[in-house]
């Protein structure tokens, strides 16, 4: 019997576990979808307001992003994340418009689009920081009828992002901002969805 030279064995035993954390699906960079978060997202992608198509997968995945989806024990705490993900990514979004406004040339269609989508995304951040508090201290009462207003808190964003996105195509090379605001669009209605998920709560 010819014995199999020793690297030929380790490679191979490298192999086979790399395809079998492959096969298993298994990534340690996100939680786990727990029951919270599919049940939850399977009612958003009911709830959708705008008639837009938000998936359950889209829902799942957006959630997976940050950790704390999986501490979540309720569907508040599931709303405060992806209100926080929702900002965070307005949040960085801004900050690129800022960067490319610094080599805009006044006067230019570049400079009105980028000051323009820069005081939209602003007004976001400062609505969603608001609307995070609201959310987050909301006590309820009996009719549960109090909590059918905090939907608006994120609903009133819609202006602000689809104005940023119709000035944008009049910018040259405003392709990867035109795809980032659409991702933001669809941010904003998984998180209304989310909130109205809650107001038809079992």
């Amino acid at each position: 019997m010819v014995a199999m030279p020793r690297t030929t064995i380790v490679l191979s035993t490298i192999i086979f576990f790399l395809f079998s954390a492959h096969a298993s699906g298994s990534d340690t960079g996100k939680p786990k979808a727990t029951k919270l978060m599919v049940e939850a997202c399977k009612k958003a992608s009911i709830n959708n307001p705008y008639n837009k198509s938000i998936t359950q997968e889209f829902c799942l995945s957006t959630l997976q992003s940050d950790n704390r989806s999986a501490e979540a024990k309720d569907l508040r705490d599931l709303v405060l994340v992806t209100v926080d993900i929702f900002k965070s990514r307005v949040t960085a979004a801004s900050g690129k418009i800022k960067q490319k406004l610094q080599d805009a040339k006044k006067g230019t269609v570049a400079m009105h689009v980028l000051s323009y989508c820069e005081m939209e995304y602003e007004g976001v951040v400062r609505r969603l920081n608001v609307c995070h508090g609201l959310i987050k201290d909301y006590q309820g009462d009996k009719s549960g009828q109090q909590f059918l207003h905090l939907p608006d808190c994120v609903d009133i964003n819609y202006n602000p992002i689809i104005m940023c996105w119709l000035e944008l195509p009049d910018m040259p090379g405003a392709e990867a901002l035109i795809k980032e605001n659409e991702e933001l669009y669809m941010l904003l209605i998984l998180n209304n969805a989310l909130l109205i998920s809650y107001d038809v709560r079992d």
